[in-house]
């Protein structure tokens, strides 16, 4: 009863997700997109959760088959035959002995005898030809057959089947973790390509700004300021709209990337709104986080059942050696018109019950070999889990460097940007009063811009490699 509500469950599971998924489709506009909505959205309507979740349901069927062996198979049969013949059974003739009898009778009867005549040591039956029944039987029956010892085998299949459907489990958790995963990237490569862009802008906008006072004074004659300073700041106007154009192309496709992975229309309008901050909190100790991944990763989760699933295939091989042991039962029912030979009352209902015994003598030594085979294959898989049990702890190791270098580059940043802001203002101001050089403005803008960049990638470095973490540990949350 419990397994068919979990069948239920997922079937429902399964109807309410394409339900909600079409009625997210028909929104296509996000003008205030967080990345809890954007996750949330990614998790309802994106077709490869859809996929794991139909193999879930196909794991927890197929483990419901696996049960089904335990129980009892009835099976009822019926059909109709004509003989071109009606069958029959042939009595040879035979000879019967009167042994004493004779003698006997021939001294009694010797005198009333005819002369010649003597009574027969023997008495000769001849051949008889005898109707079983009529040409045209209709007929009905029902087996039944329950296992009662089958060496492990029917065991071993179940625990096969309840591995995988942990394993399709797993596998489902695996895609929800991939797509929260793929979903923060883009939303935090969306968040960096804006803020380039602005950044971008407002470089464009000071430089600008710079150009045309150098121009200025330039054609009023001054000194301080040649038609050489003018061409330097007009040359950094447009390189740096070239950046501005270049920031903005990869934020559109940012944004592409972020509607595909949330499984809307390609048409679909979003717009983050959170802001490139990284979390405060403290950094935990690279050994929890590597024991943290080995125990909750859902790719070592499900190498972790397949080797019990080589176990249980030990168990499944060795069987083969084993006897096994079933109830077997028949009841048969034949309409036949005729009413003697075989086709008497009694032969027309009949049934049986007995118990069957299959004990294997030799095969060849194929059992033999399929239990050593499916031994190597256990080994084969425990070494596996210890190669993916290294790499993930390599791998936490390598996203935990990289993720501690990306803030330690936020902390440099925050104080470097502060100095180049100061700088700026400062050279600009200094600029005003002839004191300073269009190119030493020019310099400032662009060592602000250079540092602002680099502050916002650390932050997105550091996001996307707490994301990164966060999907190799197996994390749930967002």
């Amino acid at each position: 009863m419990q397994n068919n509500v979990k069948i239920a469950e997922l079937l429902i599971g399964a109807f309410v997700f394409v339900s909600v998924s079409q009625a997210v489709l028909a929104s296509e506009v996000y003008d205030q997109l967080t990345l809890k909505q954007a996750v949330e959205v990614a998790l309802v309507n994106n077709v490869e959760k859809s996929i794991s979740l139909q193999s879930a349901a196909i794991a927890e069927s197929q483990y419901q088959e696996a049960l089904s062996a335990r129980w009892p198979t009835v099976t009822m049969q019926g059909g109709f035959q004509h003989r071109d013949d009606a069958p029959t059974f042939i009595f040879p003739s035979s000879n019967i002995p009167l042994g004493n009898l004779g003698a006997t009778l021939g001294a009694a009867l010797g005198p009333l005898l005819p002369p010649g005549v003597s009574i027969p040591s023997n008495i000769t039956i001849p051949q008889q030809n005898v109707k079983l029944m009529n040409q045209n039987t209709t007929s009905a029956s029902i087996q039944l057959m329950y296992p009662l010892y089958t060496g492990g085998k029917i065991s071993s299949l179940i625990s096969q089947a309840g591995f995988g459907k942990e394993i399709a489990q797993e596998e489902v958790r695996r895609t929800s973790l991939q797509v929260v995963r793929d979903v923060r990237r883009y939303y935090y490569a969306a968040q960096l390509t804006e803020k380039l862009t602005e950044t971008a802008h407002d470089t464009i906008t000071l430089l600008e700004a710079t150009r045309d006072l150098t121009k200025a004074l330039y054609e009023g004659g001054s000194t301080t300021v040649n038609k050489l300073d003018y061409l330097k700041t007009q040359m950094a106007v447009s390189y740096a709209k070239s950046v501005e154009a270049d920031f903005a192309a990869r934020h559109k496709s940012a944004l592409a990337a972020l509607v595909n992975a949330m499984g809307l229309p390609w048409d679909s309008q979003v717009k983050p709104v959170d802001d490139l901050r990284p979390p405060t909190e403290a950094n935990p100790e690279i050994s929890a986080l590597v024991s943290q991944a080995q125990s909750f990763n859902p790719q070592l989760g499900q190498l972790k059942l397949a080797v019990k699933v080589s176990n249980a295939r030990i168990d499944e091989a060795r069987s083969g050696h084993l006897p096994q042991v079933a109830i077997t039962a028949d009841a048969t029912k034949l309409w036949n018109s005729y009413e003697a030979g075989l086709a008497n009352d009694v032969n027309k209902t009949s049934w049986t019950i007995g118990v069957g015994v299959s004990l294997p003598l030799f095969d060849g030594w194929r059992t033999t070999s399929q239990v050593s085979t499916a031994k190597l294959q256990h080994v084969q898989m425990q070494e596996k889990q210890k190669l993916v049990e290294q790499g993930i702890a390599a791998l936490v190791k390598n996203l935990f460097i990289e993720y501690d270098s990306a803030r330690q580059q936020v902390d440099i940043s925050d104080q470097a940007i502060h100095t180049a802001e100061e700088n700026r203002e400062l050279t600009s101001r200094a600029f005003q009063l002839g004191a300073s050089k269009p190119q030493d403005v020019i310099e400032a803008n662009i060592l602000y811009a250079i540092i602002q960049g680099n502050l916002l990638r650390a932050r997105h470095d550091q996001l996307l490699k707490l994301a990164e973490l966060d999907y190799v540990l197996g994390t749930e949350s967002q």
